[in-house]
């Protein structure tokens, strides 16, 4: 294929026409004032609205047209086969699986006795496909073998082999890892269509209509486009093997096709639980892998040796004198995984020497089989990371065990899954609160500076001797936007924040009404925050019963308006403190939003009649608390003639509460609007790939809310104006009209950043890998350090997104506290 097919044409011409005409009309709205009749500027662009409607309808039409070709089930399948096999053709590769060619696996039929379970055929290496195609009725197919006896390895040979024979539109053999499935918590189906977003993050998008309102990978599940090649029954908890059966079986019935690894004995007691009805999986062939032959070890580990007669290969005559028998190390080379650490603790790399290695006769001096393994675990990591001319690695050996130990023993706890490592979930190794601070401090900073620096240069081109910048009273925007990034907690983060940096910049002018001043406007930015989140959540605001209102927003609306006495000498500030108190108490939500269960890959911009109906209704409520202030203002001030919140003229209130209502309706509309999306599905899903999508999606979240900020709350700015109000967000009336446009400009780009933040995993990450680097020595490039260790080094593997130790037995063993540190 080459050029540009028609539909992107026409999708091009649409943005590029839409951006082109959102610039000019910026553009004549900037110039109108400055003309002698600008209602004729104003005139002169209505004809341009029908264009502009026929570009978007054709442009949105031809995106609905694209959308449905792509998401039929035979297409979407065909695409996944293709990143499946991408997947598992360069897993294959960093595993080192053909090197220098692949262990012979041998199998026989099971010696299987539950119902259901018939003897499956016997086979050798790569028939595994053509006797999963040909000779197993129903394509259900259990595997038993021992722990390290190559189970994961035949079940890749098998993935690979089918995909290779797949026609257009038959099922996708997909491999899921069950140790990471908790069957008490979720059943197996939405586990793997959870799997399957995490792994292939545009399945995660909405399945056409017709299919139940469910995702792509729904859709496959349902259609029966995905095989199931379920890895590692034998890791789930014992406690939770009978249940955890009984949901395979309910989800994959008969009819389903079907592999299910396990250790024979893990699945024999599944099968006889010791409460409630035994469940069985029905039509399954059954195989059990066979240990390896001592000649296959023997020329195996010669062969990566240089060959019979090396001089290198002359320092295993000891050990395969022993290959065979009785002996512990004989008995513990008859599993893949040991011959392969065996390979890599004691054969040279390109360039070593015998000198440089420990020597295999070592191995005899272990007196049971599982000495024999414990040593080949513990000399993996450091055998791994010997030092390599060829590939200098920036990390050494002890560097590397340290680091290893320390993420083996979190994911032993549940920190990440059972065994799986993806960098989006680090986040669940700093305290919950941590995350907060950080955010608080930079958007509260951003927003002190942001406004006083926009003032400083709005002052300096259209100077205005009776409004001049006070850096005292700036960072509003900043609070507003914390609320909203995470909580009541960020928000009162930046306010104090923002009230150390005003006190700093009044120096020897500071007072203790500035100090109070700034608390009580912070504190009640804050709820302003906390109350968009609310309206921004759900189709609808949630309104609390009064037994059930969050009692932290009360006390911080109660607290500010406590604040304002003494900072203004009257009860000016206390209405609307008071009453976006009880609003954020009622309906908003103080609490940091639920975090996406992978991480962000792109924002898809979602604008609806509704969601607009919902920040109205939000910047409605927050602007009468503003409108209140002015209208009671004589009351409150006790006659005083100083202006406090609002102006008390009526019209100025309510200008003054329409502006303020203005930047909230915005705030809102972002929050709902701006939503993640998943990846294109194309490429393999790498981790570092997902990690440079999610930070250019906060880059989209900055650059939308920027233009539709601006010019929204600008236009209306503008409008004030020309109405005749003598106030506009601190500018006057009579002067130029670039502060309404800078005053839409900063809190759209703040909140643009607050929800960057909000949705993006990559911040999480980049919290949780400083403080992993400070607290327990793990790299700081965390992700460099993950890749490296899967390349080049054979320690982890990756599944998907996400990585896994090589082996279980290798975590098990890394997370041994009798290891030490």
């Amino acid at each position: 294929m080459s050029g540009v097919a028609p539909r992107a044409r026409v999708r091009r011409a649409g943005i590029v026409y839409l951006t082109l005409l959102a610039a000019g009309t910026l553009g004549a709205l900037l110039v109108a004032p400055r003309v002698e009749d600008p209602a004729a500027v104003v005139a002169a662009l209505l004809p341009t609205g029908a264009g502009a409607y026929l570009a978007w309808s054709a442009y949105r039409a031809d995106r609905a047209e694209a959308a449905s070709a792509a998401t039929e089930p035979g297409v979407v399948a065909d695409r996944l086969a293709v990143a499946v096999r991408r997947q598992w053709e360069a897993e294959a590769r960093a595993r080192r699986l053909a090197d220098p060619y692949p262990l012979p696996v041998s199998w026989r039929g099971a010696d299987v006795d539950p119902v259901g379970v018939t003897e499956g055929p016997a086979g050798r290496d790569g028939e595994i496909g053509a006797v999963f195609a040909d000779r197993v009725p129903g394509r259900r197919l259990l595997v038993l073998g021992a722990p390290g006896s190559g189970k994961t390895l035949l079940l890749v040979r098998l993935l690979l082999a089918l995909i290779g024979e797949r026609a257009a539109g038959d099922p996708v053999p997909v491999l899921f890892p069950l140790a990471s499935w908790d069957p008490t918590g979720v059943d197996l189906r939405a586990w793997m269509e959870r799997k399957l977003v995490q792994d292939h993050a545009e399945l995660g998008a909405a399945a056409p209509g017709e299919y139940g309102g469910t995702t792509l990978a729904g859709m496959l599940l349902e259609r029966r486009l995905v095989l199931p090649v379920l890895d590692g029954f034998d890791e789930l908890p014992a406690a939770t093997s009978g249940l955890a059966l009984h949901l395979i079986a309910e989800a994959l019935p008969y009819g389903c096709g079907l592999v299910l690894s396990s250790r024979p004995a893990e699945y024999g007691a599944a099968l006889r639980p010791r409460t409630g009805v035994p469940a069985r999986l029905t039509g399954m062939a059954g195989i059990h892998l066979e240990p390896l032959g001592a000649d296959d070890v023997a020329d195996y580990l010669l062969g990566g040796a240089g060959g019979h007669g090396a001089p290198t290969a002359a320092r295993w005559g000891p050990v395969v004198a022993v290959l065979g028998t009785d002996a512990p190390v004989a008995r513990a080379l008859g599993s893949p995984l040991m011959v392969s650490l065996a390979r890599t603790v004691y054969n040279p790399r390109p360039g070593e020497t015998e000198g440089e290695l420990p020597d295999p006769a070592e191995l005899l001096r272990c007196r049971t089989r599982r000495a024999v393994e414990r040593h080949l675990l513990d000399a993996f990591v450091d055998a791994a990371y010997r030092p390599d001319p060829r590939r200098p690695c920036r990390w050494t050996a002890a560097q590397a065990r340290v680091a290893l130990r320390h993420l083996a023993r979190h994911m032993e706890r549940g920190f990440d899954g059972v065994v799986e490592l993806s960098w989006w979930k680090l986040r669940r190794a700093v305290p919950v609160a941590l995350p907060q601070v950080p955010a608080g401090v930079v958007l509260g900073t951003l927003g002190w500076l942001a406004e006083g620096t926009s003032m400083e240069l709005v002052q300096r081109f259209s100077p205005n001797p009776l409004f001049p910048p006070d850096w005292t009273e700036r960072g509003g925007f900043g609070v507003v936007a914390a609320a909203v990034c995470g909580g009541l907690v960020c928000g009162l983060v930046a306010t104090v924040s923002v009230a150390l940096l005003g006190m700093a910049a009044a120096g020897p002018e500071l007072t203790a009404e500035l100090v109070f001043n700034r608390l009580a406007d912070g504190g009640t930015l804050t709820l302003a925050g906390v109350i968009i989140s609310g309206f921004a959540s759900g189709d609808r605001p949630g309104i609390r019963r009064p037994s059930h209102w969050d009692g932290r927003a009360l006390l911080t609306g109660c607290a500010a308006a406590a604040c304002f006495v003494p900072a203004f000498g009257n009860g000016c500030g206390t209405v609307h403190a008071l009453l976006y108190g009880v609003i954020a108490a009622a309906m908003g939500r103080t609490g940091a939003p639920a975090e996406p269960a992978s991480p962000v890959a792109r924002v898809r911009r979602h604008w609806s009649f509704k969601g607009v109906l919902m920040a109205l209704l939000c910047g409605m409520l927050l602007g009468v608390g503003i409108l209140l202030e002015g209208l009671l203002a004589d009351v409150l001030a006790a006659g005083a003639r100083r202006e406090f919140i609002t102006s008390a003229d009526p019209l100025e209130a309510l200008w003054a509460a329409e502006q303020a209502g203005a930047v909230f309706v915005v705030s809102c509309l972002l929050v709902r609007g701006l939503r993640a999306v998943p990846v294109d599905l194309g490429a393999a899903p790498d981790g570092r790939a997902l990690l440079a999508n999610d930070r250019r999606a906060l880059g989209t979240c900055v650059l939308t809310a920027a233009v539709l900020g601006t010019v929204v709350i600008g236009v209306q700015g503008c409008v004030a104006k020309f109405s005749g109000s003598t106030r506009v967000w601190g500018g006057d009336a009579t002067g130029d009209y670039l502060w309404p446009y800078a005053a839409g400009l900063l809190p759209a780009l703040l909140t643009g950043l607050a929800i960057g933040i909000r949705q993006s995993a990559w911040i999480r990450y980049a919290l949780a890998r400083c403080y992993l680097a400070l607290r327990a020595g793990v790299p700081f490039d965390l992700m460099a350090f993950l890749a490296d260790a899967h390349e080049h080094h054979g320690v982890l593997r990756r599944t998907g997104a996400v990585y896994q130790f090589r082996h279980i037995e290798l975590q098990h063993r890394l997370a041994d506290p009798d290891l030490g540190s």
